[in-house]
């Protein structure tokens, strides 16, 4: 299958080339002759969901006996770029990558692609499939991001909201739209139910309270007993905008990523009572497939979204010892394929045993 990249977005493998191959930063050096390396990068180590999902990548790669190094790219495209050049030039077997966008995600798969490396996409879709000419890769695996934001809808629902208020993320982007559409196929579903009004408010705890703020000026008491929420920043935002308000006893709350301090107010019986997500995994996940990709064995999919785990007051002390407290209850090497050539799958289910 082949398509037709954007002039734009080629551009950006070319510019790469001018942050210059010979950049080297100390955190990428692999100094390991015997193992295979494995070269990570994310757009951040500072966030508490991407620091979950380090945790279990540097867990799957003990497990698999090979050398990884995570890099970070504060949020930047350009550093991005010199990461992943940084990590092709100090050894790098295969690439593990969340692109900062989807504009740049063309030239980092490009840059793998010249230095003859497989490279997996994680949690931020590239905009085309794997099986193309211009910029192959070997596998993209993210969250399944319309049934997330149905489940997160479809609880809030069973838990008694009927006037729904959804916090969205930016608008435009395709995680975004996803999960919105989920929630309006909840509440379509449901019968009873109304979408009072939906806001693209972003992604952040600030960006949560101010719009929440407006949304109770804007429906006073008993307007609304429910907010869907993106994410968890942007639902705890929310939960303090509500509390200020004097309204927690009325409006119930769900949100996404299961983010420390949402699971620590569902844990609190809070009216904070939902929250989806475990798709930090996601990166570990890569780091497997781009494991077997080194060993000579192509995915069993191309494309891979995972339907995650919802956490509530009920399942959340075995969530917290099976997923928090220690590593998920799974065996890696049953779910990659040089180790099991009898596996069915390459990711383990996100659920609670």
């Amino acid at each position: 299958m082949s398509i037709t990249l954007t002039r734009r977005m080629l551009l950006g493998a070319v510019g790469a080339t001018a942050l210059g191959f010979g950049a080297m930063i100390s955190a990428t050096s692999f100094a390991v002759a015997q193992s295979k390396a494995i070269g990570v990068s994310i757009p951040t180590l500072d966030n508490p969901f991407w620091v979950n999902a380090v945790a279990f990548a540097k867990h799957a790669a003990e497990d698999l006996g090979i050398k990884l190094v995570v890099v970070g790219a504060e949020s930047r495209e350009d550093k991005q770029l010199a990461d992943v050049q940084s990590l092709i030039a100090g050894g790098a077997n295969a690439l593990v990558v969340t692109p900062q966008s989807t504009a740049s995600a063309p030239g980092l798969i490009m840059l793998a692609k010249r230095a003859g490396l497989p490279i997996v996409i994680v949690d931020r879709y590239p905009g085309f499939p794997a099986e193309n000419e211009q910029a192959p890769y070997v596998a993209f695996i993210g969250p399944n991001d319309v049934s997330a934001g149905r489940d997160i809808a479809q609880y809030l629902i069973a838990q008694g909201a009927k006037r729904i208020v959804g916090l969205g993320g930016l608008p435009g982007s395709s995680v975004a739209e996803g999960r919105q559409q989920g929630l309006n196929e909840a509440v379509k579903a449901a019968g009873g139910v109304e979408l009072v009004q939906y806001v693209g408010a972003g992604e952040s705890e600030d960006a949560g309270y101010q719009a929440m703020q407006n949304l109770l000026a804007a429906h006073a008491s008993g307007q609304i007993d429910g907010v869907w929420c993106y994410n968890d920043a942007l639902c705890l935002g929310a939960f303090r905008a509500i509390r200020q308000a004097g309204r927690d006893k009325e409006i119930k709350l769900g949100g996404m990523d299961l983010v420390p301090q949402a699971l620590d107010l569902i844990q609190q019986g809070t009216n904070y009572v939902f929250s989806t997500g475990g798709h930090w995994l996601q990166l570990g996940f890569g780091v497997m497939i781009a494991y077997d990709a080194l060993n000579g064995h192509k995915p069993l999919k191309t494309d891979i979204r995972l339907d995650l785990l919802g956490v509530n007051g009920k399942n959340f002390a075995d969530f917290k010892k099976q997923f928090i407290d220690n590593p998920p209850p799974y065996e890696v090497k049953d779910y990659t394929l040089t180790d099991n050539p009898k596996a069915t799958a390459q990711t383990f289910p996100l659920q609670t045993k």
